[in-house]
């Protein structure tokens, strides 16, 4: 069974690990590679602290403003990663075509590895292009999707004075989530 699109309960489910199962855990491998705007860069330092256990090398690549097209282009720094995260499109126009044409164009590029990709949260115009995210999720193998709109929007406490940033907490709730995503797809895989 692969993963499907991400449940935000699973995404948040925390495991205790006994210090038995700690000393046990494997070594970590492969690389990471993490593609983002704004709410990445926040969400970062949480990424890295939630799967450095997983990845010898974990880089996250995200800048304050980045849109979609400028983070497709950058994908060629993770050519070297076994995973890709994408988490654009807070700074792009809601538009489902649009987002659909740069998915597959990620997933094309992606090659063989999986892609996460972390749905949009910024105005309710954005759930066309969610919706069309979730779909694509359901048709690919390749491609899995964190809902990061149904959880946040459930969540307002978590998000800054412009609805769209987040508080420390919510940045580090955002970094746990996409961490445990990436676990999930790991475990499938």
């Amino acid at each position: 069974m692969r993963v499907r699109t991400v449940a935000v309960a699973t995404a948040l489910a925390m495991t205790a690990l006994s210090p038995a199962a700690v000393a046990a855990a494997p070594a970590p491998n492969g690389v990471l590679f993490v593609e983002g705007d704004s709410l990445t860069v926040g969400s970062s330092s949480a990424i890295k602290a939630n799967l450095r256990s997983e990845f010898r090398r974990i880089t996250v690549d995200a800048q304050v403003g980045r849109n979609t097209p400028t983070g497709v282009s950058r994908l060629r720094a993770g050519r070297n990663a076994s995973v890709w995260v994408v988490a654009l499109g807070t700074n792009d126009a809601p538009s489902s075509t649009t987002m659909k044409r740069h998915v597959r164009t990620v997933l094309r590029r992606a090659g063989d590895r999986p892609v996460l990709w972390v749905s949009v949260w910024r105005t309710p115009a954005y759930g066309k292009v969610n919706r069309m995210l979730t779909r694509l999720d359901r048709r690919s193998a390749q491609l899995s999707v964190l809902r990061w709109d149904l959880f946040i929007k459930d969540h307002p406490r978590l998000r800054a004075g412009d609805g769209v940033h987040l508080t420390p907490a919510g940045y580090q709730v955002r970094g746990r989530m996409i961490a445990d995503a990436v676990k999930a797809l790991l475990a499938q895989r």
